[in-house]
């Protein structure tokens, strides 16, 4: 049982180290808008308009730009003219991965989620809870008595998930 646990976790971790998803138009390759970046934390005010075509434009050439601040700003104003839209929560959700403000990214991806239905929302949103976890398990791990069997009990977990996972 032990071992399925570790196959488990491995094929979870090789899909967190393959990355998040990115949408796809139809009919075009890879946005490059859906990829992920680094950042800053607080948006800058973009530029106003009340077309939610040209306000994703904006943001994709932000985000491309590492603008990370003006293309977050982009998009709360996307999502603020297209309330029902997942693509600017799922864009946002990228963003806020990348950065590594997880809590925000799983909270747009769940948005996301409630406005469509999507695989690809679905796996960034796992990925974002199983890098959640690994980190709540390694914090917990240091943080425990050294005496308390939960401490080592994570300490075993981790280690059989990074030797299943770099072998």
């Amino acid at each position: 049982m032990r071992r399925v646990s570790q196959i488990l976790w491995a094929l979870t971790c090789i899909m967190l180290i393959n990355g998040c998803a990115q949408l796809e138009r139809a009919g075009s390759g890879p946005d490059p808008s859906r990829d992920l970046g680094t950042g800053a934390a607080r948006p800058s005010t973009p530029i106003l308009s009340n077309d939610p075509g040209f306000i994703e434009e904006r943001a994709r050439q932000a985000y491309e730009t590492g603008r990370w601040d003006v293309a977050e700003g982009y998009y709360l104003q996307w999502m603020r003219l297209k309330p029902t839209d997942d693509r600017p929560w799922f864009e946002l959700g990228n963003l806020y991965a990348e950065q590594g403000r997880l809590a925000s990214a799983e909270r747009a991806y769940r948005e996301a989620l409630r406005r469509r239905d999507d695989a690809r929302t679905l796996h960034n949103l796992g990925l974002t809870q199983v890098k959640l976890g690994v980190g709540a398990l390694r914090e917990s791990q240091q943080r425990l008595p050294k005496d308390d069997p939960a401490r080592q009990e994570t300490y075993e977990f981790l280690r059989a998930l990074l030797e299943t996972v770099l072998p």
